[in-house]
């Protein structure tokens, strides 16, 4: 057995629905536990204080929603304070907000425009159900209700729709949960607001058949990932910033096109103007971290090429110049994304890097860096989009690709999560590496336990150790010098070569 659903007969009616719906898919469910632990069990609303006592006591990777992840969403205030911590914005996160809902004569937690209910399931928006509050805008309609909430078609969406659902997905993983009703507002000014997550809706039929297909859906995902005998193929983007001599960004888009192995990627500024002063390596997957590595070494000569003037710095990092955050984006596909491991990837590939990052990496957070921030795409598989740019040697890159190659074929094995804890969070976000060290070097631990460790074993060594002296990156050097490229390169690199 693979998968259990396991919920509480206190509710009577939720039990009813979403075990009728469970049948029709022969996926099964009950009260108690069956005697074999299944490899996942998801446990269903507000369970009993036995029920959870046996859940807690199984390895974290074994649940959907675990209990203690449910209870912080029961305490609206806590989770308003947890969600604030990963930057999303909430009905309280705002210095004189109240004042402010004072003077406009409203009570709080409104007036909105729009109000969103949003089913998630595993980081999928099931449906959305929209109410338009026109009474801001009509002479006469103080103290009216809304007209109720309408589905609206997920392919018809409009701005504010979408960044709603993009916002539910967020806050469901952020408060550690895999499912819940989202409850999002829009405000007059346009801003989006979480107002609560419930993780334990209460259910009609239709809002349990989207749950029970949803869960469907992932029992017949990780049967596939189960079976997957073929490695994790990995792809990356990471960027740079270009420098003159006066310490001025050279925008990247003089020298290199949008698309192609070299390229260029753009900055939004307010008032949406875009701007393109990213360069952007995109090497060939591989399988393999040493042919990533090797493949990434390829394309930085093909951007020298293009380039072609040696007096500008290549720098990478997380933040090395102010208002220019870069990314280090790990693309993963020949796996299943799901967010066991997303999680994974937090933990023990975030994680230990942030132990090796540059005094100004930090600043680049929560906006940019966030955890478990993902993109899917069109060929199947997603890119991990949390890390900074970790071109600054080849030593950390062949890490990162050995580190990533390990946790997408090994997840199901890792069990530590630190940064499920709200201060680790707040620590992690601040780059704060003394305060995470321990839980760091416990990550490190439970690595070396894992069989593929040894295969990759003299590529992680650095990083490791690096890691332990909580060595920070410089982001202002020329990485090309590391890499021997351009001007710091040697007609015969045969050490550098042999190494990638």
């Amino acid at each position: 057995m693979q998968l259990f659903v396991q919920y509480s007969g206190r509710d009577k009616q939720t039990a009813s629905v979403i075990s009728r719906e469970l049948d029709l898919l022969n996926i099964p469910h009950g009260e108690k536990l069956p005697d074999k632990t299944p490899v996942r069990i998801a446990a269903w609303g507000k369970l009993s204080a036995e029920q959870e006592r046996v859940l807690t006591a199984l390895p974290r990777r074994v649940l959907l929603q675990p209990p203690e992840a449910v209870s912080l969403a029961l305490r609206e205030e806590d989770a308003r304070m947890q969600l604030a911590v990963h930057g999303i914005r909430t009905v309280r996160n705002f210095p004189g907000e109240a004042a402010d809902r004072r003077a406009r004569g409203s009570r709080p937690g409104g007036p909105y425009s729009y109000e969103y209910r949003i089913p998630v399931f595993h980081m999928e928006a099931l449906a959305v159900y929209r109410q338009k509050n026109n009474l801001l805008l009509l002479p006469g309609t103080a103290g009216k209700k809304p007209s109720g909430f309408q589905e609206v078609s997920l392919d018809q969406q409009t701005f504010h729709t979408q960044r709603a659902v993009r916002e539910s997905v967020k806050a469901v993983y952020a408060l550690g949960l895999d499912y819940g009703l989202v409850h999002i507002a829009i405000e007059p000014s346009g801003r989006t607001l979480v107002l609560r997550v419930d993780p334990s809706p209460p259910l009609d039929e239709p809002l349990a058949a989207l749950f029970a297909q949803a869960i469907g859906r992932y029992a017949d995902q990780l049967s596939q990932e189960l079976a997957r005998t073929e490695p994790a193929v990995l792809g990356s983007d990471p960027e740079f910033l270009l420098v003159n001599p006066r310490g001025k960004v050279v925008s990247a888009s003089k020298y290199l096109e949008r698309e192609g192995q070299v390229g260029c990627d753009a900055i939004v500024l307010s008032g949406h103007r875009v701007i393109l002063p990213l360069a952007e390596l995109r090497p060939q997957p591989s399988s393999e971290p040493a042919q990533m590595a090797a493949n990434l070494r390829r394309t930085m000569r093909m951007a020298a090429r293009k380039i072609g003037d040696d007096s500008l710095a290549w720098i990478a990092g997380g933040m090395p110049l102010p208002g220019f955050p870069l990314g280090g984006h790990v693309h993963f596909s020949c796996c299943w994304l799901n967010s066991h491991l997303l999680r994974a990837l937090d933990n023990y590939l975030a994680l230990p890097l942030m132990m090796i990052e540059g005094e100004t990496t930090a600043q680049r957070r929560p906006r940019y860096g966030l955890l478990g921030d993902y993109r899917r795409q069109r060929h199947g598989g997603f890119e991990y989009r949390t890390l900074p740019s970790w071109l600054v040697s080849p030593e950390i890159a062949l890490g990162v690709f050995a580190l990533a190659r390990i946790i997408a074929d090994r997840y199901f094995d890792l069990d530590q999560r630190p940064l499920d804890d709200m201060e680790a969070q707040k620590n992690y976000y601040a780059g704060n590496k003394p305060a995470l060290a321990d839980a760091a070097e416990g990550l490190w631990t439970d690595l070396e336990k894992q069989p593929m460790y040894g295969e990759f074993a003299r590529y992680l060594r650095p990083l490791r150790e690096q890691s332990r002296r909580m060595e920070g990156w410089q982001e202002l050097a020329d990485f090309r010098r590391s890499w021997k490229i351009g001007p710091y390169g040697r007609k015969q690199d045969a050490v550098q070569e042999n190494m990638l």
